[in-house]
């Protein structure tokens, strides 16, 4: 049972964080905020996906934990 949590985690986590960098590079217009040069578009690059991992890593353990709790309850209350 360990092992298949530890599968949904991780592909939770992936899922969240791919999803975030979907939507920071897709609706988020970045270049009126930073200037276009080589240097700072690899910048923003890595920026953005510091952030999508950050945002995707705290929803998805947010998730998690819900569930977790609904678990818990489930099993308390049954």
């Amino acid at each position: 049972m360990e092992i298949i949590n530890n599968i949904i985690a991780l592909a939770s986590h992936l899922f969240f964080t791919i999803l975030f960098f979907q939507l920071l590079t897709s609706v988020f217009d970045w270049h009126k905020v930073i200037k276009r040069t080589p240097e700072n578009i690899r910048r923003l690059r890595l920026f953005v996906i510091l952030l999508s991992a950050v945002l995707g890593y705290l929803v998805s353990h947010f998730i998690l934990e819900v569930i977790e709790v609904c678990q818990n309850l489930f099993f308390v209350l049954r």
